[in-house]
């Protein structure tokens, strides 16, 4: 069994660390704040849904409100490609400016050519994190290739350094963007489609895929598991799913912004939505504890927890290779998810159209994503299942607590 966890902690490690996952992670988290940015502005404009006494806006005051929105939705792949591009250098410890320079252009060049004098923006927003992906580590990985190899136009010594960087960048632009253009062309001929509309084509099926309940519930199980194991699940498996979780919620925004249905289930508000975890178990803590460790640690935690921040909890407890509060860990989480799923899936709630701030307190956060006063009778019933699952492992756990605490008196 040890030698099965240790296994189970080395994948789990070895994700976490990986350094083109871990590109991925930290450059589209640096974007989130954009989003929340651009949600701003999407709940403004949603205020006469929210309050019916607020009379609609006219189409013009509407369209104002939702400019910021449009510019942050509409640059989600500028910005990714250059975030990642920035932080997949720094792991190389190479020019991190140049790179994201280098890395733009081609990806302007690819997702929105310019034809009779016009520039498609499609693919420049939420549709191009696929491509901005692409872009920023093979253009990071070239770079590299060439600074291996010391391949750059020499300058003499007398020539400031900065003046050199910037010739430095010179062959590795020509090479990348040059080689993404051509790649572009044949990719247009060969299939009458921009390369991100290809990619894009290539992706649907695992596109498609995540929007199952077994794969929300299987990632759910797998984040739950690795955490407890002693690894940040969420950062282990986030370069994989945190593509699909923006591209879904930067489209069912713009569906709700156009005034149409959202279809995606699979979106970072709705992977939020499950996260109870934080204010059952510091109440059970305080309301059924007898061990004063436990007491004193609901004390410490339920203020945290009103802002959707677990870690007190979650590592005071602790959860992490604890295995009397780590099945009600792996289970509430897995079965939380898979009634916001069903929750969606048949209609009981809407599909989270807003990406609202994961510290706004529940139920709150639930409604401002969905703007569906059902979402609030969901936390009401994940919350009574997550005290269900919780209660008696809580019980045996304040048993073994208490009896410590009576023999170390």
């Amino acid at each position: 069994m040890n030698k099965f966890t240790d296994t189970l902690v080395n994948i789990g490690n070895k994700l976490a660390s990986q350094r083109h996952l871990q590109s991925i992670s930290a450059g589209l988290m640096a974007i989130m704040p954009l989003t929340i940015f651009g949600s701003i502005f999407q709940l403004i404009s949603a205020l006469p849904d929210i309050f019916p006494f607020i009379p609609a806006f006219s189409e013009e005051v509407s369209n104002a409100i939702l400019f910021p929105y449009n510019v942050a939705f509409g640059l989600f792949g500028v910005i990714a490609v250059v975030a990642i591009t920035y932080y997949h250098a720094g792991k190389y410890d190479l020019n991190k400016l140049q790179a994201a320079i280098i890395s733009l252009v081609a990806f302007i060049v690819l997702a929105a050519p310019i034809e009779d004098s016009t520039m498609d923006a499609t693919y420049l927003g939420s549709q191009g994190i696929f491509l901005a992906i692409f872009v920023a580590l093979i253009s990071v990985e070239i770079i590299r290739f060439f600074d291996i190899h010391n391949i750059k136009i020499k300058l003499p010594d007398s020539i400031p350094p900065y003046v050199a960087a910037s010739f430095d960048a010179i062959i590795p632009m020509c090479v990348i963007v040059g080689g993404f253009y051509g790649l572009s062309l044949i990719c247009q001929q060969c299939t009458d489609m921009l390369l991100p509309a290809w990619i894009i084509s290539i992706l649907s099926p695992a596109i498609e895929g995540s929007e199952s309940l077994w794969f929300c519930m299987l990632m759910a199980f797998i984040i739950a598991f690795l955490q407890f194991l002693g690894v940040h699940g969420f950062n282990a498996v986030s370069g994989v799913i945190l593509p699909l979780l923006i591209a879904n919620t930067a489209e069912n925004a713009a569906a709700y912004a156009a005034g149409e249905t959202a279809i995606k289930i699979f979106t970072l508000p709705m992977f939020q939505m499950s996260g109870v975890f934080c204010y059952v178990v510091p109440l059970l803590f305080l309301v059924c504890c007898k061990s004063e460790r436990l007491k004193s640690m609901g004390k410490i935690s339920i203020v945290p927890a009103v802002f959707g921040i677990a870690e007190p909890i979650q590592y005071g407890a602790p959860i992490m290779y604890n295995p009397i509060l780590g099945i009600p860990w792996i289970a509430f989480y897995t079965i939380n998810m898979g009634l916001v799923w069903c929750c969606m899936n048949f209609g009981l709630v809407n599909k989270a159209v807003i990406a609202a701030s994961s510290n706004i307190p529940m139920p709150i956060f639930q409604y401002l994503c969905t703007l569906d006063f059902r979402a609030v009778i969901m936390f009401v019933v994940m919350f009574a299942i997550s005290v269900v699952i919780w209660y008696p492992f809580i019980k045996a756990y304040d048993k073994q607590c208490l009896k410590e605490e009576n023999n170390a008196e």
